[in-house]
């Protein structure tokens, strides 16, 4: 999991990120999903089983969303995997996150060793490691669409210096 998101913050050129769960991250920017969010932007946002640890989930991902700059990376319990308890379906999560952003990725994490030779298996993946993988992962785009959208951010942002 670590990996997944190193390599996702990497290519994003990341230079701040939060992480809702110290399972993922520690230190000054890690919050908890029942606290107060942070009202600075920062480049990458980590979120760790929020549909199974917050309730509302639905309203806090495109929250997280709104406070990254770049990009939204969701790791959630497989509700494909027998015996998930209350994880939300693949396409119900994922049609949280197309609201908050462009889903850039979705990838299986953690699958057995026989059934994939590396730990994440990218989507599409075949039945076994969707049954098997624990988690998967989405990363969302969340930069502005639109040439126009990005200069109107430049200009909020105080980094552009005009029209």
């Amino acid at each position: 999991m670590h990996g997944f998101v190193e390599r996702v913050a990497a290519s994003y050129e990341a230079g701040s990120m939060l992480f809702d769960s110290a399972l993922l991250g520690n230190g000054p920017q890690t919050v908890a999903p029942d606290g107060e969010l942070p009202e600075q932007p920062v480049d990458v946002v980590v979120s760790l089983a929020a549909p199974e640890r917050v309730t509302g989930w639905q309203e806090y991902l495109p929250r997280l969303a709104r406070l990254a700059r770049k990009a939204l990376i969701v790791v959630a319990r497989n509700a494909e995997r027998p015996g998930q308890g209350s994880s939300p379906e693949g396409t119900e999560l994922a049609g949280v996150l197309w609201a908050a952003g462009r889903v850039r990725e979705h990838a299986y994490l953690a699958a057995p060793r026989m059934l994939a030779p590396a730990d994440v298996v990218h989507a599409p993946a075949g039945r076994l490691v969707r049954r098997s993988a624990p988690f998967h992962a989405f990363v969302v785009d969340t930069r502005p669409r639109s040439r126009q959208a990005r200069r109107r951010l430049r200009v909020a942002d105080g980094t552009h210096g005009g029209a």
